[in-house]
């Protein structure tokens, strides 16, 4: 049984109450950086599209005069980009260490457009249309420009334009909630899964233990899976029990006391695979 049935009955709540502080007109620190080879001397101003993407990016120039920021509004939606030069974008690579996904970190500085969202979208990031909407925005505007990668922050991901590009257009057209490319995951010594970056959508985190005989990467299947899910329909609330992916698996799930991470145990007398 799919875990988006099993779990239909579980409290939660999709309400988004943000862990990230938010300026009142213009968030500096965007979620989405794309890498773009441009001079320093680029300004916002003078951007401008591809007459096909143009008919579905409006851009405003006027919105923000005294600053290098534009507004985009797609279907009605409203975004901000920001121009970041080269040196700034260049020191998140050593501050941040981020985690290189097809591609490896910059040999020299390279200026990026930065993407978030406006005020009137801020508190429904975790909307699936608002974040197939952001995903498009930065597959069009990187593609226009040559976007050579993209660094996901919330995250702390530099994924290679190229791979982006598929995995956010397969969400884009109905696919799955791209976890790889918007979520992190880590193991530790003692063979726990650790989520980062799920928070942004759902502000909790996830950390999946499974019996010792579980492969790697069965566990990572069904974290995916379970990320996918309280990114989309929200925090789990209370402590539960559920049935798993398989027959005969079973899910206990555990949330903290502020509810930021739930612990999830998979419980089977052996290995079940989960294609």
């Amino acid at each position: 049984m799919l875990w988006t049935y099993v779990t239909k009955n579980i409290k939660r709540t999709s309400s988004f109450a943000g862990n990230g502080r938010k300026t009142a007109m213009v968030q500096q620190n965007p979620p989405l950086l794309l890498m773009v080879p441009v001079a320093d001397t680029f300004r916002l101003s003078n951007l401008s599209l591809p007459d096909e993407i143009a008919s579905r990016v409006r851009l405003n120039h006027s919105k923000y005069p005294d600053l290098d920021v534009t507004e985009a509004v797609v279907g009605g939606m409203s975004f901000t980009l920001t121009h970041h030069v080269a040196k700034d974008v260049f020191g998140l690579f050593a501050v941040k260490k981020l985690n290189h996904i097809f591609c490896s970190a910059p040999e020299s500085p390279m200026p990026a457009i930065g993407i978030a969202l406006s005020d009137h979208i801020a508190n429904a990031r975790h909307d699936s249309t608002v974040n197939r909407t952001v995903l498009e925005l930065a597959r069009v505007i990187g593609e226009a420009f040559n976007a050579t990668s993209v660094i996901w922050q919330p995250a702390k991901l530099h994924i290679g334009f190229e791979y982006f590009s598929e995995a956010s257009h397969q969400y884009i057209t109905g696919g799955p909630f791209p976890v790889l490319i918007q979520i992190a995951i880590s193991e530790n010594p003692k063979g726990t899964f650790h989520t980062y970056g799920l928070s942004y959508f759902s502000g909790q985190e996830i950390r999946l233990s499974a019996p010792a005989n579980y492969p790697p990467n069965q566990v990572i299947k069904r974290l995916v899976r379970i990320a996918h899910d309280i990114a989309t329909n929200g925090k789990i609330e209370s402590q539960t029990e559920a049935q798993g992916f398989v027959p005969d698996e079973t899910l206990t799930l555990n949330p903290s006391e502020d509810l930021g991470i739930v612990d999830i145990k998979i419980v089977a007398a052996g290995p079940r695979q989960l294609n």
